[in-house]
């Protein structure tokens, strides 16, 4: 090692990411160590960092640090010594070069082509498709008390009947998860709730109480609807994941569809390729 001139220097990575605008770098123009004319940059450690198992990921940066860089440290010189002795020549390592070059380019050429189709004016066109498809369906806000047996169901009925209150009720008797909420279940729509349930509440005016118990398997339910709206379109921040998804969901299959046009592609059985590797 006294021949090669590894120069070791220390980021604080955190200093990168917090430096101000006019002095900011790209990880990759930020060099972190060299080893004689080779370069390795904080993209390097940044890609090497994503490759760790997840238990390792969550300990700062910091910390792994140095451990990391010397690792790459390691693998440049490694990788160095094994162009020296020609592995790079061997026919074995000709085909496994190849096919992780075709990889890696499959990989990024879709990872462009999923970019370029996800970019801001293209999730803001298929906000627009959604807002001209989107058709308006009512909501319901209901509360309920659940129990178990059906004489219970009766008895908070007649106590409701002399103005005790549904929120207090549901507090003291309701089995149900929202029960700490006064019995409120928050908004739904249809298709949300168990059969029976849904049934009960679009037979209930705003502000009624159903007059019998409402049997789910659940159990026995009082319910109370509070409050019906038409639904609202979702604001474009609030489900710009889901449009991206969509879009890249979408773009895959059209794209499948494209590339796999006019070729002749044929599929072997498998039970076929298991007798042939087998016999």
């Amino acid at each position: 090692m006294s021949c090669l001139k590894i120069i070791f220097i220390v980021t604080n990575f955190f200093l990168i990411i917090t430096l101000p605008i006019a002095n900011a770098k790209e990880p990759r123009q930020v060099t972190v160590a060299t080893v004689d004319n080779h370069i390795i940059t904080a993209q390097d450690v940044l890609n090497a960092t994503n490759r760790l198992p997840e238990k390792i990921k969550k300990k700062p940066l910091s910390e792994i640090y140095p451990n990391i860089v010397n690792e790459l440290i390691n693998q440049h010189l490694i990788t160095k010594q094994a162009y020296k002795d020609k592995l790079d020549q061997q026919k074995e390592i000709v085909e496994i070069l190849k096919k992780n070059k075709d990889q890696i380019m499959a990989k990024y050429w879709l990872n462009n082509f999923l970019t370029n189709n996800t970019s801001e004016e293209k999730i803001q066109n298929f906000y627009t498709k959604y807002l001209e498809n989107f058709k308006t369906f009512k909501e319901f806000n209901a509360s309920h008390i659940l129990v178990k047996e059906e004489d219970e169901a009766l008895q908070i009925i007649e106590k409701l009947k002399i103005k005790s209150e549904f929120s207090k009720l549901a507090k003291s008797y309701s089995i149900g998860p929202s029960k700490k909420n006064g019995g409120n279940l928050g908004w739904f729509r249809s298709g949300q709730m168990v059969k029976e349930f849904e049934e009960a509440v679009l037979k209930l005016k705003k502000g009624k109480i159903t007059k019998k118990p409402v049997k789910t398997k659940f159990g026995y339910h009082i319910i109370m609807l509070n409050d019906i709206r038409d639904s609202q379109p979702k604001k474009i921040n609030d489900i710009k994941q889901q449009i991206v998804k969509r879009i890249k969901q979408n773009s895959l299959s059209n794209l499948e569809k494209q590339l796999r046009k006019n070729k002749s592609i044929k599929i072997s059985d498998f039970k076929k390729v298991v007798q042939e590797i087998n016999n």
